[in-house]
């Protein structure tokens, strides 16, 4: 049994590209024991880690995920598929990051009013959060935007080039 569940949560974190809670992965397991869960999650980790695999089975904010080990990026990203975030965009996402918190108002002046488009989509895709200020919002990251793109001090990584 312990064996089948490590293969659905393997799958699933493979398959899905994000973060899975426990609680999401019990509901993909069908189980409510998180005990079980975090074993098999351990044991997981574990098994990735023993063997040197090039990914690696990891826990952020209380949930788990599935990446490729930070010191292998640079010989393989070229092969991963166009992010779906477009140019344009993640610039803007770029500007937030490096000014937050930053007002919509002066990311407007500086972007342009396509700015409101991309507020919204990233809002959608959680790396970005926005509180109302008055007649405009605060814009800062998310915890999502530092996994996803693997950095905790976003000035620091910029400031570095963002090695």
């Amino acid at each position: 049994m312990t064996r089948d569940v490590r293969r659905v949560i393997e799958a699933a974190l493979f398959i899905s590209g994000r973060i899975l809670t426990l609680e999401e992965i019990a509901r993909i397991c069908e189980l409510g024991n998180a005990g079980i869960i975090r074993q098999s999650l351990n044991e997981l980790m574990e098994d990735y880690n023993s063997r040197n695999s090039g990914i690696e089975i990891y826990e952020y904010n209380g949930g788990y995920g599935m990446r490729i080990r930070s010191e292998l990026e640079h010989s393989v990203m070229h092969l991963a598929p166009e992010t779906e975030i477009p140019p344009a965009m993640l610039k803007t996402l770029a500007l937030i990051a490096y000014e937050q918190p930053i007002t919509q108002s002066k990311l407007v002046k500086e972007r342009g009013t396509r700015v409101y488009r991309y507020v919204k989509k990233l809002r959608e895709q959680e790396l970005i959060d926005a509180k109302k200020e008055g007649r405009t919002k605060i814009l800062t990251v998310t915890p999502k935007f530092r996994e996803y793109f693997q950095v905790q001090d976003v000035k620091e990584f910029m400031d570095k080039g963002g090695e």
